[in-house]
């Protein structure tokens, strides 16, 4: 004889087991929480680096061509004066 159409064939799981998966899930839960956590204050530390070694490059960078600049002005023999007109 056929089977009746919802019929399957489930275990049934006792109260002791589901409190037992219940207490596992929270405690995945837990961990995994505390693991997000752990990684987004990495994440914050990483990136408050990355801004501190851009600023510095852009700092050296800013550096290096005062430093050029000013070699090109004593290179030229113009006054500051003359300089300074031509700028404007």
């Amino acid at each position: 004889m056929p089977r009746p159409k919802g019929s399957k064939n489930r275990k049934t799981l006792l109260v002791e087991n589901v409190d037992e998966k219940i207490a596992e899930v929270e405690s995945e839960i837990a961990r995994l929480n505390a693991e997000l956590k752990a990684k987004k204050s990495e994440l914050k530390t990483l990136a408050r680096a990355k801004l501190n070694a851009e600023k510095a490059a852009a700092e050296k960078k800013a550096e290096e061509d005062k430093k050029t600049i000013l070699a090109a002005a004593e290179a030229s023999g113009k006054t500051l004066e003359e300089i300074l007109d031509f700028l404007k």
